[in-house]
């Protein structure tokens, strides 16, 4: 019935509110990022993806259950709630694979930011490729941009990292523009709520498990649609770009 009428589904997208000015810091990490891509084409490759994400046992709506039909996409777009934590999860994701699992005991704090970067993350990162030609990025959570973390930061990857007041500057409210929250987050919470965990032990063991399994090709492609993400925020004028892809 839905196609003799001729109605497609079309999804709503999860997203934060932009405010007056995060159009424009958009379209300039976009230059910013374009530029250094066109001067060298391995650059894409050799950023580290990095966030946390909140895990709870009792899961959450998933957008993908959630179907609108009409004849043209309505571009419908629902803003995110931000709940309470049940685990806390960092992650990051490259051309070549994952980073972590690793999780928060408690709430993340800049001391215990820190602590993960120097006893966990970076170890973690000199494991899998060269941390010399490595760029890292992260958001502008208010531990992420304490000035203990940056100062970390800056002797550890002198100028290859991104983040707030970092040496490229992330724009604020962009999940749309990093794979860890366009791609990964939303992949590895339906694989782990469909098992239904009881407990938080099950919980972090499904999370390390679907991590763990996650093939390296997925994370490629999803690190590969940057640029074109980016080339797409600039002619949407910085706008959000999920409800065109």
């Amino acid at each position: 019935m839905m196609k003799e009428l001729g109605l497609k589904p079309y999804r709503p997208q999860l997203l934060h509110a932009l405010s007056e000015d995060d159009p424009d810091r958009r379209c300039e990490f976009a230059d910013v990022f374009l530029q250094l891509a066109a001067e060298d084409s391995s650059f894409p490759d050799r950023i580290l993806w990095t966030g946390e994400a909140i895990f709870k046992l009792n899961g959450h709506v998933n957008r993908h259950n959630c179907v609108y039909y009409a004849v043209e996409n309505p571009h419908i777009v629902i803003t995110k709630e931000i709940n309470a934590p049940c685990i806390t999860v960092w992650a990051g994701i490259w051309s070549g694979g994952l980073i972590g699992p690793f999780f928060f005991h408690d709430s993340v704090t800049a001391n215990s930011y820190l602590e993960m970067l120097k006893k966990e993350i970076i170890p973690a990162i000199k494991s899998r490729m060269n941390l010399q030609e490595m760029f890292y990025m992260h958001d502008g959570a208010p531990s992420h941009y304490a000035q203990p973390v940056r100062h970390f930061l800056d002797k550890t990857f002198r100028n290859r990292w991104i983040g707030r007041r970092g040496a490229i500057e992330w724009p604020a409210r962009s999940p749309d523009l990093t794979p860890t929250d366009f791609f990964l987050w939303g992949v590895i919470k339906d694989y782990v709520y469909a098992k239904k965990p009881q407990n938080l032990q099950a919980l972090k063991n499904a999370i390390v498990t679907e991590m763990q399994s996650l093939p390296a090709e997925l994370c490629r492609k999803a690190c590969q649609t940057v640029p074109y993400r980016l080339q797409l925020c600039k002619d949407k004028e910085g706008e959000h770009i999920e409800q065109y892809l």
